[in-house]
């Protein structure tokens, strides 16, 4: 309950930013510093025996709504969340923390039980914000240990499961609507199994929309060409290279969006490369 009330203050106070930053937007930018709006993102990542993870987020304004999140949970998984609140700037930025909050607390109790964690998740925001406030998600319970994956996908940009054995990919589509649209929605789950050096790919459209001047999208093929040039890459690496190539593709074009990117290796002892030739093998999950 506690989680729901904070969740519901940031979306109000969500709504009275975006009013006043539509009036006055530079001082309103200058009260969110660098260090403050690094806060809303993990820092240190804990080590999680048998993955390899990052993140990371580039907002087109001094705050952003999209958001990422890695949960440690016992005894041995992690809890990956992916997220674009509606709209940019104050309006979307403040209501973030809130649902990154009410998301890990949901994930702290309900554990692997990922169809019932967004499913309460989307009863807090729908009965808490303003009409037309809604978010993806792209939420995913990754277990090492029982080499599983099971995730479910609110209206979120696809996420890609790159095989590292066969080349093929997995396109990880959505299980149900946006969050915060109607109360009665179902989410259902999907479980992948997992094999050293598969891959896991979770971005926000900011990235695959992305457009260059002549006003060709990034796409998803941009995504693939980065891992099939890096396919050896730590994840840190492959995120970073990734976000760089966007910029290199958009050039001085302002962003239109928030950028961020997720990569998890589900590790192995095999060192041999994770995605070779494979940008046309493309699989619904």
């Amino acid at each position: 309950m506690a989680l729901s009330v904070f969740f519901a203050a940031c979306v109000q106070i969500g709504m009275n930013r975006q009013n006043s930053a539509n009036m006055f937007p530079r001082a309103n930018a200058a009260q969110f510093p660098a260090p403050l709006r690094s806060r809303f993102f993990p820092g240190q990542l804990p080590r999680i025996q048998g993955l390899d993870y990052y993140g990371e987020c580039r907002p087109a304004q001094d705050v952003g709504g999209d958001f990422y999140d890695f949960v440690p949970l016992e005894p041995h998984g992690l809890a990956v969340s992916v997220g674009d609140v509606s709209g940019n700037g104050l309006g979307a930025g403040i209501p973030m923390p809130g649902l990154q909050a009410l998301l890990r607390g949901l994930a702290a109790h309900g554990r692997n039980e990922i169809g019932r964690v967004v499913r309460e998740l989307n009863h807090a925001i729908w009965q808490t914000s303003a009409a037309n406030f809604y978010a993806t998600l792209f939420y995913a319970y990754l277990d090492p240990a029982r080499w599983q994956l099971q995730y479910v996908s609110a209206g979120h940009e696809s996420a890609l499961l790159i095989r590292r054995r066969t080349g093929r990919i997995h396109r990880l589509d959505s299980t149900g609507t946006v969050l915060g649209l109607s109360d009665r929605t179902v989410y259902g789950h999907r479980t992948l199994p997992l094999e050293p050096g598969d891959l896991l790919i979770a971005c926000t459209d900011g990235i695959t929309d992305a457009r260059n001047a002549e006003g060709h999208e990034f796409s998803e093929k941009g995504i693939l060409e980065v891992v099939e040039r890096h396919s050896g890459a730590r994840a840190c690496d492959l995120g970073a290279e990734m976000l760089q190539a966007v910029d290199r593709y958009a050039g001085p074009c302002e962003p239109a969006d928030d950028r961020t990117a997720v990569v998890v290796r589900f590790k192995g002892a095999a060192e041999d490369t994770v995605f070779e030739g494979a940008a046309e093998a493309v699989l619904a999950a």
